[in-house]
């Protein structure tokens, strides 16, 4: 089955019942969007985020650490709902919309590495994962889950960056100090 994406106008609004493929959205670098959901947890030694190794097989960024879940919105998909969705889909934890905090809304149009155009609204969501709370990764999409403390991964992503998605400095920059702030 085909997924199809919500396709966005320029002021971010949802383009009512118009969607597109995945290969025409990345093809013709068609306005969609994406949820990121930043998920962290306290620690003994502070903070810490929860990091995805991308499944070798991903069309984009193979092997690299990423957001802890994130995905595309479906045609008439909410962000939010699109957040809860893959956070339950990539690592198999299901939690309440009440628990997602938006961070910001991000506005990115770039190649990646496999010369896919993404112009995409990014919803930025934070989410605190509660004590005891068991994950299973879906190993067609993640290869491995891995908790950084909240200092390792700043200092690794706005240093070199090296094993990394590159999202940009100022993205990482956002996402550290909300993180930081919850």
């Amino acid at each position: 089955m085909t997924e199809i994406w919500q396709l966005y106008d320029e002021t971010g609004k949802p383009r009512a019942g118009q969607g597109a493929s995945k290969e025409e959205v990345f093809s013709q670098g068609l306005l969609h969007a994406a949820a990121h959901v930043w998920i962290w947890r306290d620690s003994p030694d502070g903070k810490e985020v929860l990091l995805q190794k991308r499944a070798a097989n991903k069309r984009t960024w193979a092997n690299l650490l990423d957001i802890s879940a994130a995905g595309h919105i479906d045609l008439g998909e909410t962000p939010l709902a699109a957040a809860i969705r893959e956070t339950q889909e990539e690592i198999g934890h299901t939690a309440e919309p009440q628990e997602f905090s938006l961070i910001k809304v991000w506005r990115m149009n770039t190649k990646t590495d496999s010369e896919a155009i993404e112009n995409e609204f990014q919803y930025l969501y934070i989410y605190q994962l509660p004590k005891g709370a068991e994950l299973v990764h879906d190993a067609a999409e993640v290869a491995l889950l891995v908790w950084k403390s909240l200092d390792d991964f700043a200092d690794q992503v706005l240093t070199s960056g090296q094993g990394y998605v590159p999202h940009t400095a100022d993205y990482y920059k956002t996402v550290i100090a909300a993180l930081r702030a919850a």
